[in-house]
Order: structure tokens, then sequence, then C-alpha cells
């Protein structure tokens, strides 16, 4: 991964927010588009995600990073700022980037970060939350499916979520199942992602809280 922005402290945060993802190595900063770059453009730095805040423009990036570096896989997580352009994202849609408001929590940002990586696109919030094929799946799901996919959307193992919700860990692998199935999606990882392209949280303010708050964030895994 490659920091960018103009003051330490910020990019301090970022490191800090990495420190315990011991999958998401940093392999460098810089505090400018130009520096970001010229570190890109030499041979031995292969980061796979550019990670920003919104005090650099996201166009002008895009359009320097595709005009000196077309070789190199553009996958962007966007810090704070506004949200992502619909333009660019449509445009890199095949290579992965994503857009976090400022607020977001540590675990939000780890996992967006991971799942980036791997080429998938994040814009949890209302952007995407009135997505109505998504949206028209997810109000199949029943309140407690729902806290289900949350979790397991934080990465959470069966084990993990039988202790949040406190339910037998076969009671857990058979709603895990059941919303694989009403959700078309292959695996958890898939479920995942969809969670986070609906803006599950924001769509669960939107829905009257159906889900259970306060349990402990997990990691992401990808079993």
């Amino acid at each position: 991964m490659l920091l960018l922005d103009e003051h330490w402290i910020t990019r301090a945060a970022l490191r800090g927010a990495l420190a315990n993802a011991v999958d998401l190595e940093i392999m460098a900063e810089a505090t400018d588009c130009d520096e970001a770059i010229a570190r890109l453009c030499t041979g031995g730095l292969t980061a796979d995600v550019l990670v920003f805040t919104g005090a650099t423009d996201p166009a002008n990036l895009c359009y320097r990073l595709a005009d000196e570096l077309p070789q190199w896989p553009v996958r962007l997580l966007m810090i704070g700022g506004e949200v992502f352009p619909d333009s660019l994202g449509r445009r890199y849609s095949a290579m992965g980037w994503g857009w976090l408001p400022q607020s977001a929590a540590e675990k939000h940002f780890i996992a967006a970060a991971r799942l980036i990586a791997a080429g998938h696109c994040i814009a949890p919030g209302p952007s995407t939350a009135g997505n109505g094929r998504f949206t028209n799946l997810v109000a199949q799901l029943t309140a407690r499916e729902l806290d289900v996919l949350r979790l397991l959307a934080e990465g959470c193992t069966n084990a993990e979520i039988s202790a949040r919700l406190q339910l037998g860990e076969s009671t857990v692998k058979s709603h895990v199942q059941n919303l694989l199935n009403k959700l078309g999606a292959r695996n958890r990882v898939s479920a995942a992602i969809y969670a986070y392209e609906i803006g599950l949280v924001h769509l669960e303010r939107q829905t009257g809280q159906r889900t259970s708050q306060g349990e402990d964030p997990c990691h992401l895994v990808s079993g």
C-alpha cells in the first residue's frame, strides 16, 4: 500500500490503523501526487492500493496515473472529502476503487483496503443504497439474517458470530446458508461484498434499525 497525504499526522493515523493488519503492508508514503507517481515509477515499489485523503483531487490523481503509469492497475481508496466521482468509478470499476467517509471505523477502513486490493469496489452509504436489485435482495432477509450478514461483512467467523449473537454455531451456519441462497452469493466473501455495495449500515438506519447494535468488531477473513 502507498499512503498519500500532505500532512504527516494524517499519514501516521493511517499507518496506525493498519498496524494490526499483518496482511496489509505499507510500501511507501508520499506528500503529493508528484511524489506518489515518482515512487510508483521506481522499479522496486509494488503497491497494490493507493490510499489518499480528500485533500487530493481524485480526478487529477486518476488522470495523472493513467497518463504516466498506464501499466499500473489503478486501485484507489479515498478517505474523506466528497464521494468518489461516479464517472471515475465507472471508468476504473474493473480495477478496484473505494471511498469511505472520514468518520468510518477503523475496521471498515481495513476491510475496504483488503477488498479493493482484491479488485472490488467499495462505496458504502446513500450513493450505493439506491441500487434496486441489491436492496430488493436484502429486503428478503430476516432481521437475524441481517445481523449475521453485517458481522460476516466485518469478517467474523461462525464461532465469533455465535458468541456475539448468543446463538448456537449450527444455527449460525443455517443463517449463513440461508442468506447466501437468498442473495445468490457464491461464498462468504461475495456476501460481504454485497453488504458493502449496498451500504448496509446506512440501510439499517433507513429501515428502522432492523439489526442489533453494539457487537465487537471482528477481523476480515476470506474463508
